[in-house]
This record gives C-alpha cells, structure tokens and sequence, in this order.
C-alpha cells in the first residue's frame, strides 16, 4: 500500500530529534545524521522461511517494519570511529524517511514548512520529476547549502520542494524462494509495498515516491544559517 508521509512526528521516530541539530562532526564539518560510523556493524542472520517469505531465525518484533517489512540488522553506534560518508545507516535513513526529518541534522522539517520539504538529489541529467522514487530524505536550507559544497557526489545536484513525499516501498536484496539465499544483483532492489516480492525481500532503504515537486535553484534560496553548520569543533 501507498502511505502519505506523516505530517507530523511520527512517536518514537522523532523522539528527541525535533528541533535540535544533530552535533556529530569530523574535522570541522558536520557529519549528516544518516552516515555509517566504522564503529556499526551490519550484523548477519541466519535466514528462515517465515510464513510467505523470509525471516531471521533469532527474529524480534524490531526486525519488521509496521507493514511486516523484514529489516537488515546494524548496530547502532553513532559518532563511533570515522565516519564512512559513503554508506548510509539504514536505521536512521529510515527514520529521516518516514519521519520528514532533515538528513543532514535530524532537524523536524515539517515543523519548519508543513506546506512542503526540500529534497536535493544527485544531478542524472534530468530535473526531479513527479513520482520519483528517491531514497533520499528531505534536508532543512542550512543543511543543503552545506551539501552542494562539502558533499562531493551532490555538488552535480537537482533540487525541488516537495509536496507530497509518500512512502513508495523499500529498496533491499531479494532472496531465492527455494534456497533462501541473496539473488545476485549489484544494487538494492526497488519493491512496492503492492509487489507479491515484498516477503522476499530484506530492507535496507525506505523509500519514498516524490510529488507536488517545484524545482528549484538552491542559489536562489540564500544561505541562512549556513555558518552554524560549518567550522564545529570534532566531536
């Protein structure tokens, strides 16, 4: 099933993040809230066959999502060791996702705009479009001024205010019916929360169908607060 995204916080998700910036930072830049530390693990299970589909064979009521949604499991250490800028925390990913939460500093964006959120998303020669699925979280301003200039893999980016972020379905791996085992594929498969595949499947991404969206040029928005984000002290 298609969810809207919450217009407000979301419980347990937004405890403790709302309206307070996220303090991690390696040397004197701030490390956005969804980025993996060395110091998480990403913790193997031994996969069974639960019902229609997969399941841990130690399982918790913590691995699935409310829509029954096998997780991946990672420790949750954050600030632990270096920050791996390239890979994300699936855990937090989820929760900025779900939850409208900046994914650079955790901030509310919904408290900040309950109209709209920003999204700002890797340059692939096209602006975004209506319906795109994106794993991408929202960012506040600050944090996307910050983005286009400290974050090498965005610098080439497209932007829009959103409207309408809705919960499309998760990107994972998908597993054989008859092994159990991880079908070969190179990258994260995209399934709807309506594909029959979804009890195959082991998240690790929310993610979300983009709409309502107005481009934008982040140059045209300034840069308000841009200089609390920057020049911190290594935490």
């Amino acid at each position: 099933m298609t969810q809207l995204c919450p217009a407000s916080g979301t419980g347990a998700v937004n405890a403790g993040h709302r309206g307070s910036l996220h303090p991690h930072t390696q040397n004197g830049l701030m490390v956005p809230y969804i980025t993996k530390w060395t110091g998480e693990r990403t913790l193997r299970r031994v996969m069974v066959r639960r019902g229609a589909g997969i399941g841990f064979a130690d399982e918790s009521p913590y691995d699935r999502d409310d829509d029954g949604v096998l997780w991946i499991r990672q420790t949750s250490a954050q600030g632990s060791g270096e920050a791996e800028y390239l890979n994300v925390h699936s855990a937090r990913q989820r929760q900025v996702t779900r939850g409208l939460l900046c994914q650079g500093c955790a901030v509310d964006t919904v408290e900040q705009d309950p109209q709209r959120q920003l999204f700002v998303l890797k340059d692939i020669g096209k602006p975004i479009g209506e319906g795109e699925l994106t794993t991408a979280g929202p960012v506040c301003l600050p944090c996307a001024h910050v983005t286009r200039t400290h974050c090498p893999p965005l610098r080439r980016h497209v932007a829009a205010w959103v409207e309408r972020p809705l919960l499309w379905g998760v990107a994972g791996i998908l597993h054989d019916r008859g092994t159990l085992r991880p079908l070969p594929k190179e990258s994260l498969e995209m399934v709807s929360y309506e594909d029959p595949r979804l009890p195959w499947v082991l998240a690790v991404r929310q993610v979300l169908s983009l709409n309502g969206c107005a481009a934008v040029d982040l140059g045209d928005l300034g840069a308000r607060g841009v200089d609390a984000m920057t020049g911190l002290p290594d935490r």
